[in-house]
């Protein structure tokens, strides 16, 4: 739909097919596009800004661009492809990053 943009399940299902997801900042650095892509397994690509060590802990395994130049984006793509391993550890990542959250949010609750 060119007025209202994709369709929220549509949307879903073309971040889950996509190996990679681009993340650049809008108003903020941090964007919902990271958490989506997370969420379904996409590897996203965000800027490199120290914000995201803040946010996600040292030594995150969330890919990065200094800029968003097409050179840029392929050379980040291509080292991350050359892992195998790669996917599988931003999910792992990812399941105990969340998990973490949650005892966070317990405890502060208690």
């Amino acid at each position: 739909d060119p007025i209202h943009g994709l369709v929220v399940g549509r949307y879903r299902d073309l971040v889950a097919s996509s190996k990679f997801t681009f993340c650049p900042e809008g108003v903020h650095v941090e964007s919902y596009r990271l958490w989506e892509a997370l969420e379904v397994s996409s590897i996203p690509i965000t800027t490199c800004d120290s914000y995201f060590e803040g946010l996600l802990g040292h030594g995150h395994p969330l890919p990065c661009v200094h800029d968003w130049t097409w050179s840029a984006l392929q050379a980040t793509m291509e080292l991350v492809e050359n892992d195998s391993d790669y996917a599988c550890k931003v999910v792992s990542w990812y399941q105990e990053y969340r998990l973490s959250l949650v005892h966070k949010l317990r405890r502060a609750l208690m």
